[in-house]
């Protein structure tokens, strides 16, 4: 059996970064190239696996392995990263130093597609059948707009209960926000700076803009908190606008990030922000982008069980939490599929710099996972 560690490091190899709607070329910046390993290392193994684009040379990888029983587990990574612009380390050359395996994506989520791998394809080497029928799916574009994940919705994804992998210290995370992004501009008159009076400031139209929704974020942290996830929340992440100082702006936008609570969605998130600047000139609001829900799943439901007895099993004491971010489970869970969040690896990890995976808790993945198949 090739062992996880060295699987992962294949992986981390490959470049998957997501151009995070930026313009970028060359296949470093596609799911194309690990999503074809994927599928290339499963049919050595006898499993066949269907790549699917989501958008053009980004493709889903999705296999089954079907034992003929009466319930089904998804078990689910993203095959995207972030970029990895300004890393202190070489990001696709994974290097091993005191237990931990560094690289671009060796956290977020390349370690749980090693995990997942593995503890599918060892106890099957084995001889052992999982109790569940198991679908492996690996999506694009998690990381930028989750289209990978809605796109497998839309394609008839079935599946009794699931777990969506991220990096959770191994603690199962069966609540988490969702996440709404969209776009507003304001309009105005370009001119020369010298001769201001005959243009319209579209930078200074947009000023009561932030000023009303920075006016909502904080009325939004008085909401009744959710058990646990606390308030839903609401900020500014990005203003651009102009084109040079000695010219009246025509153009400004801003980019809008809402954090949701579950029972929210685009439409109920939406409607305050527009009758909140209805009033002003030249205001004009796009429609999202991205909204995925927040999500909670019974701290009673059966995956919720059966993966803390599978943790109890290998490790002992399972942590059940709720997290602020937001993951492919709220699709999941909005397509009637009860998924948690699970994998190894700290969150607090994901993006950075010099990004790593301890290796211990990639092979107590495997066992867990495996754990959980068999009983």
């Amino acid at each position: 059996m090739e062992s996880v560690t060295k699987l992962l490091a294949d992986l981390v190899a490959i470049p998957s970064m997501n151009p995070m709607g930026r313009q970028s070329d060359g296949v470093e910046y596609s799911e194309k190239r690990i999503a074809e390993f994927i599928a290339a290392f499963l049919k050595k193994r006898k499993i066949d696996t269907e790549l699917y684009d989501v958008v053009s040379g980004r493709p889903n990888a999705v296999a089954y392995v079907d034992v003929g029983a009466t319930e089904t587990l998804l078990l689910e990574a993203h095959l995207d990263t972030v970029r990895a612009d300004r890393m202190t380390i070489d990001p696709f050359t994974p290097s091993i130093r005191d237990g931990k395996l560094y690289g671009r994506g060796s956290c977020d989520t390349k370690g749980s597609i090693a995990a997942l791998l593995l503890s599918v394809i060892s106890l099957l080497e084995r001889g052992k059948e999982p109790k569940y029928n198991v679908v492996l799916l690996f999506v694009s574009d998690e990381e930028y707009r989750f289209t990978g994940a809605q796109a497998a919705v839309k394609k008839g994804l079935r599946a009794t209960f699931g777990i969506a992998c991220e990096p959770t210290n191994l603690a199962i995370v069966r609540a988490h926000k969702g996440v709404t992004r969209w776009k507003i501009h304001t309009r105005g008159l370009a001119a020369h700076s010298a001769y201001q009076e005959r243009g319209k400031n579209a930078i200074y139209r947009m000023a009561p803009v932030i000023e009303r929704l920075e006016q909502y974020a904080t009325q939004l942290s008085t909401y009744k908190p959710h058990p646990l996830l606390g308030t839903p929340s609401l900020s500014v992440g990005v203003i651009e606008g102009g084109q040079a100082v000695n010219v009246v702006p025509d153009h400004c936008w801003i980019e809008v990030d809402r954090r949701s609570l579950p029972g929210e969605t685009s439409e109920t998130i939406l409607e305050p922000v527009k009758s909140l600047l209805k009033d002003l000139a030249e205001v004009d609001i796009e429609a999202p982008y991205l909204s995925v829900a927040g999500m909670e799943v019974p701290a009673d439901a059966v995956i919720v069980k059966k993966l803390s007895a599978a943790i109890n099993n290998v490790v002992g004491n399972p942590q059940v939490e709720a997290a602020s971010y937001a993951t492919d489970a709220g699709v999941y869970n909005g397509a009637g599929i009860p998924t948690v969040v699970f994998g190894p690896g700290d969150i607090a990890q994901a993006h950075t710099d010099a990004e790593f995976i301890e290796l211990q808790q990639l092979e107590l993945a495997v066992k867990i996972l495996q754990d959980l198949m068999l009983h």
